[in-house]
C-alpha cells in the first residue's frame, strides 16, 4: 500500500543504500565492504606461523649454546670458539645467527604489513601492540646477543653502543654504568647481558608468543601453515650449512678495531649520526616514531573521517622504509669504495703487530702457559690463516709459495697448542709455533729473530742482583730546560708536533732509523720537555675540537693519559725501555683518535707507523 507522505520498503532501502554510499565515499572508499575480524587476515596469520618457527629455532639453538657457554671475559670467546668447531655445532649457531636476522626482517614486515592494512583500528588494537612488542623484543635480543661472543667486533660495538646510551639526558650515565657493571666491559657486563638474553627476554617472549599465536588463527588450510613453517626451517638450516656464524679474534678494547660497524638494521642510524647529534638521531626521532605507532588506535577515533588516514599512513610506510633504505646504502657504498668497514682487510702490519702482541702474552718457553693461553692460541691460529693471501712487498712466486706454506704451519701449530692436553704437549706446540715464526722472519727478512720473549718470572737460580741501572734521560738536565711550544699552531699540528718529537726519541734511543740531519741542539731530554708541554698545551684546546669530541671529560681523561705516559717515559732506564714506555704513548694516542665523536673526519694514526719510518 502506497500513498502521499509514505514511502515503500523498495524507497527506504534506496534511501539507506545512498546514505551508506556516501558514507563510505567521505571515508576515502566507494565500495561496502565486509570489515574483517582480527585474527582472520590470511598474510597476517602466515606471517606469525613463520615468526613462531623462528622463535622455535632460537629457542632450541640457543638452548643447546647455553649448554657450554660460559659468561666470563676469559672463557666466553673460547667456549664459542669450542661449541662451532664441531660440524653440529658449527650449524647450530650458525642458524641461531641466522634465524635472529631472519626474525628482525619477518617482525618488521608483520607490523608494517599490519599497517598497510589498517589492521590497528580498533577492536585489533591489541594485536598492533603486539606486534610493536615483539619488534622490541627482538631488537633487545639482538642488542644482547652481540656481546655474548665477546670478540672484537661484540666487544667494540657494544662499547660503542654503552657510550651511545650514555648519551641519554638525564639518566644516561647511570643507564651505562647499570648495564655495565663496572668502569669498563668485562665479566660483569657479560653476566647482565646474558641474564637479559637467555631469561629476562626469552620469558618476556614465551608470554608473548602465547597471544600471538591467537593472532595467527585465520580460515586457512592447516597445510598452508605446516607449508610456512617448514619452509622457514628448511631456508634458516640451508643457509645455516652454507654460511657459518662469523667468529674473530679475543674481544680487546686496548688493541684499535677499525673495522668495527653496528648491525645492518641499524646502518641507517648509523648513517644519520653523521650529520645530527646522537641525542636527535639515537633518542628523539626514534622516541617520536614510537610514540606514533603506539598511538595510532587512539589516532583514528579521534579523526573526522578515519578512512581517510590510510593513504598517508601508507605513504609514509613507503618513505620511511625508502629513506632507511638509502641511509644504510650510502653507508655501504662508502665502505666499499673505501675498503672501510665490513670490506677492510688487515694490512701485513697490522696482522703482525697483532701476533706479536699475542706471542709476548705467552711469555717465555720456560715459564708455565698463562691461564689464557686458550685465547692467545686461537688469535695466532685465525691471524695465521689471514696472513694466507697477504703477503709483504716485493716477493715473487717462490716467496708467495713459501709465504703460504709457512702460514699454513703456524695456523696448525697454533691450533695444536689450543688443543693440548696437557703441560708437556703445550710446551712443545708453542717451541713448535715459535719455530714457524722464526723461520719466516729468517726467510722474509734475512736475519735472524728471536721471538721468545724475555722470562717475567725467574725460571732458575737467579744469582745475585745487579745494581740498579741507570735512567735514559737524565733528569738534572731536564731541570734547566725550557719547553718549546709554538702556541699559533692549531691542534693538529700541535699533535704533529707531539709525533715529531717522539720520532726524536725514538732515534736517539737507536730504535729506528731517520735519514733527516738530526737537530744537534735537540738532546732527549728537550724532546721529552718538548712532548710534555705540547701535550699540556693541547689539553686546553677542547673547545677547537668539540666538534669532534662531544664530551670534554672525554677530551681530558686522554690528556691525563698521555701524560701519565709521557711521565712514565721519562723513567725508561735503557733504550729497549724506551721503545716499550713509547709503544704505551702510541696507544693512548690511538685510542684518542679512536674515541672522535666526528665520524666524518676520522683521525687515523698508528705508532707502528712510526716504528716503520713512514711518519
Amino acid at each position: 500500500m502506497s500513498g502521499a507522505g509514505f514511502e515503500t520498503t523498495s524507497q527506504i532501502h534506496d534511501e539507506l543504500l545512498a546514505e551508506v554510499k556516501k558514507e563510505l565515499e567521505l571515508r576515502g572508499t566507494s565500495q561496502i565492504i565486509r570489515k574483517p575480524e582480527p585474527g582472520q587476515d590470511v598474510v597476517a596469520s602466515l606471517a606469525v606461523t613463520a615468526i613462531l618457527a623462528c622463535v622455535a629455532i632460537l629457542v632450541g639453538s640457543g638452548a643447546m649454546m647455553a649448554l657450554v657457554y660460559t659468561p666470563t671475559m676469559e672463557d666466553a670467546n673460547a667456549s664459542t670458539a669450542w661449541f662451532q668447531a664441531g660440524a653440529l655445532g658449527g650449524v647450530v649457531r650458525a642458524a641461531h645467527y641466522h634465524a635472529s636476522n631472519l626474525m628482525i626482517v619477518l617482525s618488521g614486515a608483520y607490523l608494517g604489513y599490519l599497517l598497510w592494512r589498517g589492521l590497528f583500528r580498533r577492536p585489533a588494537q591489541w594485536r598492533w601492540w603486539r606486534a610493536a612488542a615483539l619488534l622490541g623484543l627482538i631488537f633487545g635480543f639482538s642488542m644482547t646477543g652481540q656481546l655474548l661472543p665477546y670478540d672484537q667486533l661484540a666487544v667494540h660495538g657494544t662499547n660503542i653502543r654503552l657510550g651511545y646510551l650514555a648519551e641519554a639526558p638525564v639518566i644516561g650515565e647511570q643507564l651505562r654504568s647499570l648495564a655495565q657493571g663496572g668502569e669498563t666491559i668485562g665479566t660483569a657486563t657479560l653476566a647482565r647481558f646474558f641474564g637479559l638474553h637467555a631469561i629476562v627476554l626469552p620469558a618476556l617472549l614465551i608470554a608473548l608468543c602465547r597471544f600471538l599465536w591467537r593472532d595467527g588463527k585465520a580460515e586457512v588450510a592447516p597445510s598452508m601453515h605446516i607449508g610456512t613453517g617448514a619452509t622457514v626451517l628448511v631456508v634458516v638450516a640451508v643457509v645455516a650449512f652454507l654460511w657459518h656464524a662469523p667468529l674473530g679474534l679475543q674481544g680487546n678494547l686496548d688493541e684499535r678495531f677499525p673495522s668495527a660497524r653496528p648491525e645492518w638494521y641499524a646502518l641507517p642510524l648509523y648513517s644519520m649520526l653523521k650529520f645530527a647529534p646522537p641525542l636527535v638521531a639515537l633518542y628523539v626521532l626514534p622516541l617520536l616514531g614510537a610514540v606514533v605507532v603506539l598511538a595510532l588506535p587512539f589516532i583514528e577515533t579521534v579523526a573526522t573521517e578515519p578512512a581517510r588516514l590510510r593513504k598517508p599512513l601508507q605513504i609514509g610506510l613507503i618513505v620511511t622504509v625508502a629513506a632507511g633504505l638509502i641511509l644504510a646504502a650510502v653507508t655501504v657504498i662508502q665502505d666499499m669504495s673505501d675498503k672501510e668497514g665490513w670490506f677492510r682487510k688487515p694490512d701485513l702490519e697490522e696482522l703482525m703487530t697483532a701476533m706479536g702482541t699475542r706471542n709476548r702474552s705467552l711469555k717465555n718457553s720456560a715459564e708455565a702457559l698463562p691461564a689464557d693461553a686458550h685465547n692467545m692460541a686461537r688469535d695466532i691460529q685465525l691471524l695465521h690463516e689471514n696472513l694466507i693471501g697477504t703477503y709483504p712487498d716485493p716477493i715473487d712466486d717462490a716467496g708467495r709459495a713459501k709465504w703460504d706454506e709457512l702460514a699454513a704451519k703456524g695456523a696448525a701449530a697454533a691450533r695444536k697448542l689450543l688443543l693440548a692436553p696437557d703441560g708437556p704437549s703445550q710446551v712443545e706446540a708453542r717451541k713448535e709455533l715459535r719455530q714457524v715464526c722464526e723461520d719466516c722472519h729468517k726467510a722474509h727478512d734475512k736475519e735472524e729473530i728471536k721471538l721468545d720473549p724475555p722470562a717475567l718470572v725467574p725460571v732458575a737460580d737467579a744469582g745475585p742482583k745487579d745494581p740498579p741501572k741507570s735512567l735514559f734521560f737524565d733528569a738534572g738536565k731536564m731541570k734547566g730546560l725550557t719547553p718549546v711550544v709554538d702556541e699559533k699552531k692549531g691542534t693538529g699540528r700541535q699533535m704533529d708536533q707531539m709525533k715529531y718529537r717522539l720520532r726524536d726519541i725514538l732515534r736517539d734511543a737507536g730504535i729506528i732509523d731517520d735519514p733527516r740531519e738530526p737537530d744537534k741542539k735537540r738532546t732527549p731530554e728537550q724532546s721529552l720537555v718538548d712532548l710534555r708541554a705540547i701535550a699540556e698545551f693541547v689539553g686546553g684546546m677542547y673547545e677547537d675540537n668539540a666538534g669532534s669530541f662531544y664530551k670534554k671529560e672525554k677530551w681530558d681523561q686522554w690528556i691525563a693519559d698521555v701524560l701519565k705516559r709521557t711521565d712514565e717515559l721519562a723513567t725508561a732506564t735503557d733504550p729497549a725501555d724506551v721503545g716499550k714506555k713509547a709503544a704505551a704513548i702510541g696507544k693512548a694516542c690511538e685510542a684518542c683518535h679512536d674515541g672522535a665523536d666526528d665520524l666524518d673526519e676520522p683521525i687515523e694514526w698508528a705508532f707502528q707507523s712510526l716504528l716503520a719510518g713512514k711518519d
